[in-house]
């Protein structure tokens, strides 16, 4: 959950927030264990690995936690055949998948960032220190690694249409007034990652869960598809060889 607010009270606690020991950035062991944990699950271009190419994703959203970037959870869409699927490519070509991997549920998590925490947590409280130990230590845990048929899924086409209706460039960009220097300004807000590419085309949007924003988009589509999630058949990413 994110806060927005007027001008006059992010600059208040941004002061305020110098002084305060509780606002200090994360043990340094601690951020070394999420990057590690992040790579080893939460990235997405490794969800739809081939032989020849090292990520076939057309689409890929990752969703953290908090300024400190917490996992919370990161889904990668595919089209088509993937190398080294046994199944003959004309009963692959028209394929559109998307894969997950999500920080274990908690039902005591009134936000998502908590997931992502405790999960991390979770990982350095078992001592591990390298990526090897890492990756043991989610082997551990109750990751949720899934895939969905966006054709087969009702509404994910159309959820996955609407992005071309999110707004990219905010007015406040694109159309800079003086007073609206400061619009916007959120303080501890949950991030989206999302990408789009094709061939040599790359479309980036990262940031808070704005309305009409390609953030708000993604968490749209991650609530499509949750009905249609199911057990991944390939090997989950932290388990394969880096």
């Amino acid at each position: 959950m994110s806060s927005v607010l007027s001008p006059t009270a992010a600059l208040l606690l941004g002061i305020l927030s110098l002084t305060d020991p509780g606002q200090g950035p994360a043990h340094p062991r601690d951020a070394d264990v999420r990057a590690m944990v992040q790579h080893a699950a939460f990235d997405p271009t490794t969800y739809f690995p081939s032989r020849y190419i090292r990520d076939h994703s057309i689409v890929r959203i990752a969703y953290t936690g908090d300024d400190y970037g917490w996992p919370v959870y990161s889904i990668a869409i595919a089209e088509g055949c993937i190398a080294g699927e046994t199944v003959p490519r004309d009963g692959c070509a028209s394929r559109l998948r998307a894969r997950m991997v999500r920080a274990p549920a908690d039902p005591d998590a009134v936000r998502p960032r908590v997931l992502g925490a405790r999960l991390v947590s979770r990982v350095e409280g078992t001592g591990a220190r390298t990526p090897e130990e890492v990756r043991k230590a989610l082997g551990e845990e109750n990751l949720e690694w899934v895939e969905a048929d966006l054709r087969a899924c009702p509404g994910a086409l159309d959820a996955l249409a609407e992005s071309a209706e999110a707004e990219w460039v905010p007015d406040a960009i694109t159309n800079p007034r003086p007073e609206d220097a400061m619009t916007g300004l959120v303080l501890h807000a949950d991030i989206v990652r999302v990408d789009f590419s094709q061939y040599a085309r790359l479309t980036t949007y990262s940031g808070w869960i704005a309305e009409r924003s390609p953030a708000a988009w993604a968490v749209g589509l991650a609530a499509t598809l949750e009905p249609c999630w199911e057990p991944a058949p390939e090997q989950p990413p932290w388990l394969r060889p880096d």
